[in-house]
């Protein structure tokens, strides 16, 4: 696994160099800033698409569409696969030739421990009760959550079913490495 951190980006690349992860630090506290950080993403996502496949897909009509589940996916370009999330002052764009799914999380102030209860399968709440400090417990739930995220936007479902209920196939998960007080995870298809 390789990270880089340049001006501009957060660089992740697969142990097998097919799928990479760019995050790049944007505003993103107040409402209307948020409505930015989609089309920042899609930015992004067209940045690493005309550096790693040399084609400009902002001149293509629609380029990105969805599939019936909301999964969305570049119209001409089935072959490779994307996700974009983004959260607090980051956005992340995965891309790469295989199914993925990506999820940042800001450790924003929730309640650790009844959170953990809904989310948490027997064996996830072991490890999160092994942490011993409240700081600890906070950044194995979010792990656990960005875990839980990535995996549902790698199969394209959507949260349609209680957390504490996923169990994973088919699929790699590597741990971002992020700015404090964030957690980042990538699943990517085997």
């Amino acid at each position: 696994m390789e990270n880089n951190v340049n001006t501009e980006h957060i660089l992740w690349r697969s142990p097998d160099q097919q799928t990479e992860v760019w995050m790049q630090q944007v505003s993103g506290k107040k409402p209307e800033e948020k409505k930015e950080q989609s089309r920042a993403g899609y930015c992004l996502l067209a940045e690493m698409v005309k550096t790693r496949y040399g084609y400009d897909f902002w001149k293509e009509t629609d380029p990105v569409v969805r599939t019936e589940t909301g999964k969305p996916y570049l119209r001409l370009h089935p072959e490779l696969f994307f996700n974009i999330s983004h959260s607090g002052d980051w956005i992340a764009c995965a891309l790469g030739d295989a199914p993925v799914g990506l999820d940042i999380q800001y450790h924003r102030e929730i309640k650790v421990e009844q959170t953990a209860r809904k989310i948490c399968n027997p064996e996830e709440w072991k490890l999160f009760q092994q942490a011993d400090t409240e700081r600890g417990k906070k950044d194995v739930l979010f792990q656990i959550w960005t875990k839980k995220e990535s995996y549902l936007k790698f199969t394209g479902e959507g949260i349609r079913r209680e957390l504490c209920e996923i169990s994973y196939e088919e699929c790699s998960f590597y741990q971002l490495t992020m700015p404090d007080e964030y957690s980042g995870m990538i699943c990517v298809g085997k």
